[in-house]
C-alpha cells in the first residue's frame, strides 16, 4: 500500500488558491457579464412571462440576501425595516412600466434607475466583500434591501398594470369588431 504524501493540498484548496489568485479577474469577468446583461434587459425590456414574474423577483432577495453576510441581528432588523419601506414606497412606480408588444408576445420594460441603483448597490457590496474584507456593509445591505423591496412591489404593479393591459386590449378590440361590420354593408 502506498500512503499519499501529506503535502499534496485538495481539489478544494487548488480551486480557492486559484480563484484567489486571478480574482481580479473573475471579479471583472462578473462584473462585465452581470452589468451588461442588466443593462441590456432594462433598456430592451423583457419578455413578460408569469414564471419571470415571480422567479425575478426571488432572485433579487436571495442575491440581497447573500450580502447579509455577518450582520448581526440588529443590522438584519434594519434591512427588513428597509425592505418594507421599499415595498411600501413602490406604489408611485407604477408610471415608470411600459409595456409593449414584440413579435406578437408583450414584453415590459421595468424602471431603469431602479435596476442600475441595484446593480451599482449589489456591486460595491460584492467588491467590499471580495478585495476590502469589509463584512459590516450595513449600509449598502440596507440601500440593497430597500430597492429590492421597491423591485418586489414593481412586480406586484406589473401584474396589476397587465390586467389593465389586457383589459384595454380587448376593449378597445370589441370598439373596432362593430365599426369594421358597419363598413361592410
Amino acid at each position: 500500500m502506498s500512503a499519499l504524501p501529506v503535502n499534496v493540498p485538495s481539489l478544494e484548496a487548488l480551486f480557492y488558491s486559484f480563484l484567489f489568485t486571478y480574482k481580479i479577474e473573475f471579479f471583472a469577468a462578473f462584473v462585465a457579464v452581470f452589468v451588461g446583461r442588466r443593462v441590456f434587459r432594462a433598456t430592451a425590456g423583457g419578455k413578460y412571462t408569469r414564471s419571470g414574474l415571480v422567479l425575478s423577483p426571488l432572485m433579487y432577495l436571495a442575491f440581497t440576501a447573500s450580502t447579509f453576510i455577518d450582520l448581526s441581528l440588529e443590522g438584519l432588523l434594519i434591512c427588513s425595516v428597509f425592505f418594507a419601506i421599499g415595498i411600501g414606497l413602490s406604489g408611485p412606480l407604477r408610471g415608470q412600466l411600459k409595456f409593449f408588444e414584440k413579435g406578437g408576445q408583450l414584453h415590459y420594460r421595468r424602471s431603469l434607475w431602479i435596476t442600475m441603483g441595484w446593480t451599482v448597490a449589489y456591486v460595491l457590496r460584492l467588491y467590499m466583500l471580495i478585495f476590502i474584507d469589509i463584512t459590516v456593509g450595513l449600509v449598502l445591505s440596507a440601500i440593497l434591501s430597500y430597492i429590492t423591496g421597491l423591485i418586489i412591489g414593481e412586480a406586484f404593479q406589473i401584474a396589476v398594470q397587465k390586467r389593465m393591459f389586457d383589459f384595454n386590449k380587448k376593449h378597445m378590440e370589441e370598439k373596432r369588431e362593430p365599426k369594421d361590420e358597419l363598413d361592410v354593408f
